[in-house]
């Protein structure tokens, strides 16, 4: 959870994805979204927290793996 990136509040003007993928729910403006650390695609909290609690650990848009962006090189 922590490689994650910062929360967003959700602005609808100024969006290029507007639903959850996980739910299938439209954002509302003004409510906060998750982006996912990797790709940034962007979900509800509590879908992504939900997703990632049973260890799926894949983005639910394009799967790429969050162990990419905690990987770090030497």
């Amino acid at each position: 959870m922590r490689a994650l990136p910062p929360i967003l509040c959700f602005q609808g003007d100024q969006a290029t994805q507007t639903q959850c993928s996980i739910c299938i729910e439209e954002f509302k403006n003004g409510e906060l979204v998750q982006p996912f650390a990797v790709c940034l695609h962007q979900f509800h909290l509590d879908c992504i927290n939900s997703w990632l609690f049973v260890g799926k650990t894949n983005c639910p848009v394009c799967r790429q793996h969050l162990s990419i962006a905690t990987q770090t090189t030497h």
